[in-house]
């Protein structure tokens, strides 16, 4: 048992595991999704679950849950659950594939963003500008793909809340405990979701007992992602955390090819492919740009 601890605290394992339980969550929301269940009814579920988790937590190691930077956490409170939201929802119109690499977004706009800072280099912003003109290629190509062009609007809205979540992230990560931080993202998450349940007049009808345990599966790997995700940030710089996203989003779309026994449209393999490689250059870039004095 001590030897698996060590190894989840092992950066090369943490990293590892991570790109596996985020492969785990695009393809089982893109299931749920097929199921007829919309993306706020699987955000609600799953992030109550998750909600009532952290009262846990936190009466179990009797740990407050009390943020210790209110102001971070207020606005983490009003981005979390928003993006989340407008994330899920995308899996109802386009390949979980193509969700986990467009929400990688995040990476070039920032680059563009300090590029008024003059922290972007010249490179990094041709990087930036030619992963958004291939995601522009997509959506006009898009009946060629099979792909619903609003799948891929409603996911760069995300991404654009994404960036102010990323901004924040490191600093909570550093002071916040995880008991705090996954009741703030759970929260919020109820909080948006219910409002799109309420305004759709979500009936939950579809919620069967297989359904429930599959909503209850990815709970638990949320935690353990959130787990994850907190620790790296505390050892290494942000961009670190990019690596096993980008993994992630490439390992999604094979299997979910895989899943479906058939290959996607190569317009569509080809484009999300040539993002990821421009993004992982991208953020290889920055990396080094950090780590430079």
């Amino acid at each position: 048992m001590n030897n698996w601890i060590n190894k989840l605290n092992n950066s090369w394992w943490q990293m590892l595991v991570l790109v596996a339980l985020l492969v785990a969550m695009n393809l089982g929301i893109k299931t749920l999704t097929k199921n007829g269940i919309s993306g706020a009814e699987i955000l609600l579920l799953r992030s109550s679950l998750n909600l009532l988790a952290a009262f846990a937590i936190a009466a179990f190691t009797k740990t407050s849950i009390i943020p210790k930077q209110p102001k971070l956490q207020a606005g983490a409170f009003i981005c979390l659950g928003l993006s989340l939201l407008l994330i899920f929802t995308a899996y109802q119109y386009i390949s979980a594939g193509s969700v986990s690499t467009l929400q990688r977004l995040d990476i070039p706009l920032l680059v563009i963003i300090f590029a008024f800072n003059r922290k972007s280099s010249l490179f990094q912003i041709v990087l930036a500008l030619l992963s958004f003109i291939l995601v522009a290629a997509l959506i006009f190509f898009s009946k060629n793909t099979n792909e619903h062009p609003i799948g891929y609007f409603i996911v760069l809205s995300a991404v654009v809340i994404l960036c102010i979540n990323t901004l924040l992230q490191k600093k909570i990560a550093l002071k916040e405990n995880i008991p705090t931080i996954i009741f703030i993202s759970s929260i919020s998450s109820v909080f948006w979701s219910g409002i799109q349940c309420l305004q759709t007049h979500a009936t939950f009808a579809n919620i069967q007992f297989g359904i429930l345990l599959v909503i209850i599966g990815l709970s638990i790997i949320n935690l353990i992602i959130s787990y994850i995700i907190n620790d790296i940030y505390k050892k290494h710089q942000a961009e670190v955390v990019r690596y096993p996203y980008l993994v992630a989003a490439f390992m999604t779309m094979v299997m979910e090819m895989v899943i479906a026994q058939k290959l996607s449209s190569p317009v569509l393999i080809i484009g999300n492919i040539s993002i990821l490689i421009v993004l992982t250059i991208l953020v290889r870039s920055r990396e080094k740009g950090i780590a430079s004095p």
